[in-house]
């Protein structure tokens, strides 16, 4: 029996979990492939808005002095490294914010990064059989929620409008980011209210960036878009493409999968003819991906 991917469209934790089944690198927010990734769409903010309650240096901040005791390198929501040189989250923002503002999108991104680490400290706590584990988890929550002081949830949610533009940008961190933080940044049952326009408009938008990071030969986007064609919730439900892009994600990792173990996986419900037709489609999206360099 075929096991279905669960489509992973909320926690970090579970994003975490898939990037390191791909053998993803932790990268930095540049548009390097993530080890783990994510999603907010345009449609969760109108116009301008989102940037109405984002701090200003100088307001609310105590400016950007360097404090001994704090984390130099923190995990973002996504699972990549955010280094914040000694800084609060409020004072990291504060060094990018006026940019972030005004259309950089490094500096976008970058804030979205930092805000994400406050929006997981609200993340459930995931079940652990080892007490000693649970403690850690919870000493590093502690920790990080100490650096999100005085981070407002206005600001926590607001970093969606943040991601969409560096989303929109071209920076394919962003846009699988965009995927897995979902129409509103937080877990969302995607078998109520299918008519939701905001939602609606998340899943085209989700479904079409993973697409572009794909087409950057990006492994984790790629094998992201076979679990979202096999679990059929942001779009109709085709096996033959989830298998192409099975096929498509094996490339750039240099660990090409079997037809042994693509039939183990898809065999049952594809005929034979359909299954020859993916691993065609396959091939073809793995050289638009990643096209052979001369």
């Amino acid at each position: 029996m075929n096991a279905r991917l669960p489509l992973l469209i909320c926690l970090g934790l579970g994003a975490a979990g898939l990037g390191i089944w791909l053998g993803g690198d932790i990268a930095a927010g540049d548009g390097a492939t993530p080890p783990a990734a994510a999603r907010p769409a345009a449609a969760t903010v109108a116009g301008p808005r989102w940037f109405s309650s984002v701090s200003a240096p100088g307001a609310a901040n105590p400016g950007p002095g360097m404090l001994a005791d704090r984390k130099t390198t923190v995990y973002g929501r996504n699972g990549r490294i955010i280094d914040l040189g000694g800084l609060s989250i409020a004072q990291y923002i504060g060094t990018r914010i006026a940019a972030a503002r005004s259309g950089d999108t490094k500096a976008a991104y970058d804030v979205y990064q930092a805000e994400s680490v406050c929006a997981a400290n609200d993340d459930p706590v995931a079940d652990y059989h080892d007490p000693a584990e649970l403690a850690a988890f919870q000493r590093e929550r502690k920790e990080l929620a100490a650096l999100c002081a005085g981070m407002s949830p206005a600001q926590v949610q607001e970093r969606l409008g943040f991601l969409n533009l560096a989303a929109r940008s071209g920076n394919k961190a962003a846009q699988i980011d965009v995927y897995m933080e979902g129409p509103y940044g937080r877990k969302v049952d995607l078998t109520q209210d299918p008519d939701d326009p905001i939602v609606k408009q998340w899943k085209d938008e989700a479904l079409a960036y993973l697409k572009q990071a794909g087409d950057q030969c990006d492994h984790f986007a790629l094998a992201l878009l076979s679990t979202v064609y096999d679990a059929g919730q942001i779009t109709a439900r085709d096996v033959r493409t989830s298998m192409a892009y099975s096929i498509a994600a094996a490339i750039p990792r240099k660990k090409p999968v079997t037809q042994e173990q693509l039939r183990d996986r898809f065999g049952e419900e594809l005929s034979g003819d359909d299954f020859s037709g993916a691993l065609a489609l396959g091939e073809q999206l793995g050289k638009q991906a990643c096209p052979a360099r001369p």
